[in-house]
Parts: C-alpha cells; structure tokens; sequence
C-alpha cells in the first residue's frame, strides 16, 4: 500500500476493490484543526484514486466530556492514523488520561501517530511533548512521525538567505 500502512477494503469502485482509512485527528485549538485539515486534504489529493478516508475531528477540550472523550476513544482504538496538533510543550492531563485511557484496547494492527506542527521551531519547545508521543505510539503498536510545515512569517527574512550557498563561495 502506497500509503505505508495496511486498511480495511471498504467498497467497489468501478470493479475496483477500494481501501479505507480511518483517520483521528485531534486538536489543541483552531489554528490546529486549520494546519490538520491541510495535512487531511494532502493526503485525500494524493490517494483520492486508492482509498476512501473516513476522518473524525476532537478537540481537546471536548475530550474532558466523559462522553465525548468514549467516542473518540472507540475511534482512536480503530484508527488507521493518529494526527495530532498541539502548540503547548505537554498535552492537558485529560488530553494524556484519554491516550491512556484507549491504549490497552487498541484493535488495529498497524497504524501511525503524527505529530503535526506549524513550525519546525515549534519541535524545539515540546520536547517532552514529542517524548510521550513516541512511547505512547509504542505502547500502542503504532509507528510515530512528527511533521512540521515551515511558512514565511516563522524565520526573519535575512534567514531565508543563505550565509554560504555555493561550492565555491
């Protein structure tokens, strides 16, 4: 699978089997749900021939609703992908009770969890972040990337230009 994890056959699409991707994404806030919709769109764009992606979205705050926190967490046990947007160094302590919480009924074989964030000067502040994220993810059988999309207003413009560039400078 081109995708690089296994998923269900989900239906027929002229004759052709399809595949289905589960997809969780969880948020700290709405610059967060904007920067995982970009990365869902990415991915739908780029398999939109191959697999049928089926997306939840939970924000963290609404995970501290017992109930709210139940579904999601019965997603999440499912999940083919794990996509998570935080600005904050650590999760909320219901953010981490709810990884907790589903971990040891996690179904699904494989699958990954992705940190995504704004800025690659966003990785150098959550260490401890991306720590718990990668034991988490192993704990839960699944492989852990952490993504980081550099923009325009995330460096000064005088480091955009490079110091030293060429071979012979």
């Amino acid at each position: 699978m081109s995708a690089g994890f296994d998923v269900d056959a989900f239906g027929d699409r002229g004759g052709e089997l399809t595949k289905r991707c589960v997809v969780v994404s969880i948020y700290e806030d709405i610059g967060g749900r904007d920067l995982l919709f970009q990365v869902c769109d990415s991915l739908v764009s780029k398999f939109k021939d191959e697999v049928d992606f089926e997306v939840d979205w939970w924000r963290f705050k609404y995970l501290a609703d017992p109930e709210i926190a139940t579904e999601a967490a019965k997603k999440a046990t499912q999940a083919d992908l794990i996509l998570l947007a935080a600005r904050s160094s650590q999760l909320q302590l219901h953010v981490q009770g709810w990884f907790e919480g589903w971990l040891p009924n996690r179904e699904a074989g494989d699958g990954a969890l992705v940190l995504v964030q704004p800025s690659p000067h966003g990785a150098s502040h959550s260490l401890h972040l991306r720590s718990y994220l990668r034991l988490t993810a192993q704990r839960a059988h699944l492989d852990y990337f952490s993504l980081s999309q550099p923009g325009p207003t995330d460096l000064p413009a005088d480091e955009y230009r490079p110091m030293h560039w060429g071979i012979n400078e």
